[in-house]
Formats: structure tokens, C-alpha cells, sequence
């Protein structure tokens, strides 16, 4: 019987996407899904996911703005120095490479295997974008992580 099932789903393309979440100050994920539902991209599938499970977030399909009570705007903002910042934020990769694209216009195709949101930072030194997406919990912030 299990041969069958699993012919079955195989046969109809239906497959489980893992859905991870690692926030600011560990690096062990915060959420880890499997979403066995089908979604045209990754915003939806996000959204999706983070109601199903009651997680407080703000934003949507186009833009994650916060999840898990993330800060968002000035608050989100890490001031170093007078000429070096680092600005908070969720990025995500699918199946280990980083998105150029927002989330609504990254699609899920049946190879999708990976979805992973990581709460960084884009950093900006004497005028010049240093990195982006760096993993916050890399520098562990005080202003995040203070225990």
C-alpha cells in the first residue's frame, strides 16, 4: 500500500517544501514547516504559513516586514558610528540561493525542495552598502539580543 501512495502523490507532483525561519540571535531556526500545499511563489506560501500558525507578522505577500515581533522601521536600525549602520531586515533563499526578487515574484516550481527566512542586515559603512542579508545572529545585537 505505501508503494501506491507514494506513486500516487509522486504521480500528480505533490511535494513538500521546508519552510525555515532563523531570527536574530541563534543560530538554530526559530520555525521549521513542511508545507505540503501548493503556492504560485514564495510571498504566498509565507503568509500563508505564518497565519496557519498564529505567528504574529506585519506585511504581505510582496514584503515581510516582521515576524515573531521583529522590529521594523527606525527601530530596526543598528547606529555603530557616525558613518556606519546596520539597517534590519527579513531575507530569504530558496533552495540555498539567495532571492534578487521580492517574494511575490519568486515562484515555487515542483524542484522547490527549501524555503529559508533569515532576520539580517544590510550594512552601510562611510557611505558604500558593505553586505546585505548578513544573518543578525552572526553579530548577536544588543539591542535584539540582550539576555
Amino acid at each position: 500500500m505505501k508503494t501506491f501512495i507514494l506513486f500516487f502523490l509522486m504521480s500528480f507532483g505533490a511535494h513538500a517544501v521546508e519552510l525555515k525561519f532563523f531570527g536574530p540571535c541563534t543560530d538554530t531556526f526559530i520555525m521549521k514547516t513542511e508545507v505540503t500545499e501548493d503556492y504560485l511563489n514564495v510571498g504566498e506560501l509565507t503568509i500563508s504559513t505564518l497565519t496557519k500558525f498564529g505567528i504574529p507578522f506585519s506585511g504581505t505577500a510582496e514584503n515581510l516586514q516582521s515576524a515573531f515581533l521583529t522590529p521594523t522601521g527606525a527601530e530596526a536600525v543598528e547606529v555603530l558610528s557616525p558613518h556606519e549602520s546596520r539597517y534590519y531586515g527579513w531575507c530569504f533563499s530558496v533552495d540555498g540561493i539567495a532571492s534578487e526578487f521580492f517574494p511575490h515574484e519568486s515562484p515555487i516550481t515542483p524542484e522547490t525542495k527549501s524555503i529559508v527566512w533569515t532576520f539580517g542586515f544590510a550594512h552601510l559603512k562611510d557611505g558604500e552598502w558593505v553586505s546585505q542579508c548578513t544573518p543578525a545572529h552572526q553579530v548577536k545585537p544588543k539591542f535584539l539580543c540582550q539576555d
